[in-house]
């Protein structure tokens, strides 16, 4: 699992989760968010190793799709109720909500 940079993972699940978190990716300051209105920056938070991050694209590469800064993405899962999902989170996102994004 890594242990650096902006795209916080957490271990793999065996079970999936069926909420939905629908807004724009965020990539600066170190810390990969979503803009979603309804709460406000929201930290998603993927299984570890399906979803990449190319520190000199910019990009965020999760199931087949590319996401770069200002992008629509969703995701399936759900919100975590504390911010340790049991992986790894970036220091920059602390203090934001965390959705665990499911792997199926």
């Amino acid at each position: 699992m890594p242990s650096s940079g902006p795209l916080a993972v957490y271990p793999r699940p065996e079970a999936g989760m069926d909420a939905l978190l629908e807004g724009t990716l965020r990539t600066d300051g170190g810390c990969i968010r979503v803009e979603y209105p309804p709460e406000g920056d929201v930290v998603p938070t993927f299984p570890a190793g399906d979803a990449t991050w190319d520190e000199e694209q910019g990009v965020l590469t999760w199931r087949d799709g590319e996401y770069a800064d200002g992008d629509a993405i969703a995701l399936g899962g759900g919100f975590s109720p504390t911010t340790d999902a049991g992986g790894y989170m970036p220091e920059a996102c602390g203090g934001l909500d965390v959705f665990v994004v499911s792997p199926f």
